[in-house]
């Protein structure tokens, strides 16, 4: 499916500021699975970007303005085509695929997505008991996952304003409310508990006119697992979903930090920032 991505970032500064340096990852990734045919920005007041990729595979961009300014504005336009592979998750996994997963050779080369984080903190005890009954009744870490996809969304209530960027898994599942954000962190901390491989994805989602589906309103995240033998496989907590053609990926990492869609510094005062997605479908019929 082919789309059109706009995404609108808009500072207002209480008083004028100056010397902002700013970061963001907003270009969509370009790989087997998703074709990036066009990309670009635009800012206000205008300032030229320097790119790089960062550890993760993520495009990163900076700017600087130095002079007195008490508006921003960061646009992005970008033309992307998902083409999400086609796996069936009902199958079980084999027995070598198992193997392979319990295997130290595996563990080590997916390290990075089986630690611990600072979002994904939360007690042994805690982890042990959300995910107890799950785990005894999946036949093998993939279903897991998969139903822990289900019991999340089912046990969580959407809230927008109940959490902040800060807000870890432990406190999210004391509360159970939370945003797309907060389910993933979630989910990232009860799959790495259990030995999955697990990493936070940022992106956008296209929602239709008849869809139940959320997190169109800004960017949206889900997660990713790895078992032996296939690709990563998109989870969407937060709308019972496996990631497929609707999904646009962004950015992965181990959690928000890595992934942060923007984030900067600046000499002055407090800043309010608005956020406008828009997401077309191009190949949709015009009737």
């Amino acid at each position: 499916m082919k789309y059109e991505v706009t995404q609108t970032n808009t500072y207002q500064y209480d008083l004028p500021v100056r010397q902002s340096i700013n970061q963001f990852r907003l270009k969509p990734l370009h790989d087997q699975q998703q074709i990036l045919h066009d990309y670009n920005v635009l800012i206000k007041p205008a300032s030229q970007t320097y790119g790089h990729t960062d550890y993760w595979g993520n495009y990163v961009e900076t700017f600087y303005l130095w002079g007195e300014h008490q508006d921003l504005s960061i646009e992005t336009v970008s033309t992307v085509e998902t083409k999400p592979f086609e796996i069936d998750l009902s199958l079980p996994l084999t027995d070598e695929q198992r193997k392979e997963l319990h295997s130290e050779a595996f563990k080590q080369a997916h390290t990075e997505f089986m630690i611990e984080t600072d979002y994904t903190s939360m007690s042994d005890g805690v982890m042990e008991a959300e995910t107890e009954g799950l785990w005894k009744d999946a036949r093998d870490e993939l279903e897991f996952a998969v139903k822990l996809n289900e019991h999340i969304y089912n046990t969580m209530e959407y809230v927008s304003g109940a959490t902040n960027v800060e807000t870890t898994a432990e406190k999210i599942l004391t509360h159970r409310t939370g945003v797309c954000q907060d389910y993933t962190h979630l989910m990232l901390a009860l799959c790495r508990y259990r030995g999955i491989p697990a990493r936070y994805v940022s992106g956008y989602i296209y929602i239709g006119e008849n869809s139940a589906y959320r997190g169109d309103a800004a960017t949206h995240a889900w997660l990713e697992v790895k078992v032996p033998g296939l690709p990563w496989i998109g989870l969407d907590p937060t709308n019972n979903a496996i990631a497929a053609e609707q999904h646009i990926r962004i950015a992965v990492g181990r959690d928000y930090r890595d992934i942060s869609p923007l984030k900067g510094v600046y000499i002055g005062g407090a800043h309010t920032l608005n956020v406008s997605v828009g997401v077309k479908n191009l190949e949709e019929r015009v009737s």
